[in-house]
């Protein structure tokens, strides 16, 4: 009977989305390198959602002004009402942001995690020993750690399996992976070796990044990669970082 006695009016967010992540030791936090994501199949934005059919970091979006911002406004707070509340949080934070037209940020969801596929971007932009990073973060002495970056962007590409995201096929073989360079890396996700053979086990089943000086070369790279690997039933996105590519670099 009171079905009809409240009307809910929900704000639309407009924008574009971008991944904040943090690393929490219960009271210092130190954010990685930010980043965005592609959660359509299809290029052009098109076709289901997904878990993420490719990422680059940096996120030339997310700026050194709104970085500050963020944190002063979202991550800070966020740990501080969790200490308050009695919930010591210590791990990964990840706050999935809109940014508006005007560069206004407000938060869409937060993860307990790390992103995928962010993070692959993120590590391989990585330097140091990311384990020390971790100790650090146990013992609630992230203070005392400054990540350095590859000063180079990231570009990840997904390729998924035959008729993922609804019911990805598995078993498919796949070949002619390279080897890994300076400038590209290929992360195994949905993969399994059988009898020395190495087999699609999953959706999403490699990751592939290329690094370079900007978003266009480091699509160049990644995509002169995924041109190389092949398995029945490949899918994968061709645009991936397009929004950022005609950003000023």
């Amino acid at each position: 009977g009171d079905a009809g006695a409240r009307v809910v009016i929900e704000e639309f967010l407009a924008g574009e989305e971008a991944s904040f992540i943090v690393m929490v030791d219960g009271k210092h936090v130190l954010p990685l390198a930010s980043s965005q994501d592609h959660k359509r199949l299809q290029d052009g934005d098109q076709g289901p959602n997904t878990g993420g059919m490719g990422a680059y970091s940096p996120a030339p979006i997310v700026t050194p002004q709104l970085h500050a911002r963020v944190m002063r406004e979202i991550i800070l707070p966020t740990v501080a009402g969790m200490e308050k509340e009695g919930i010591r949080f210590t791990g990964f934070l990840y706050a999935g942001l809109m940014i508006d037209a005007q560069g206004n940020p407000k938060t869409l969801e937060f993860n307990c995690r790390m992103g995928d596929p962010e993070t692959q971007p993120i590590m391989a932009r990585l330097k140091g020993d990311f384990s020390k990073v971790v100790e650090h973060a146990i013992a609630g002495t992230l203070d005392q750690v400054e990540l350095e970056w590859d000063r180079r962007t990231a570009l990840g590409v997904v390729l998924a399996a035959h008729n993922y995201p609804d019911t990805p096929r598995k078993g498919d073989r796949i070949s002619d992976i390279p080897a890994e360079t300076d400038n590209s890396v290929t992360f195994h996700a949905g993969t399994q070796l059988v009898d020395g053979k190495l087999l699609t086990s999953g959706g999403r089943v490699l990751c592939v990044v290329g690094l370079a000086d900007s978003v266009r070369s480091a699509q160049s790279v990644a995509y002169e990669t995924v041109n190389r690997i092949s398995f029945d039933g490949m899918q994968y996105r061709h645009d991936i970082g397009y929004r950022a590519a005609g950003r000023k670099q």
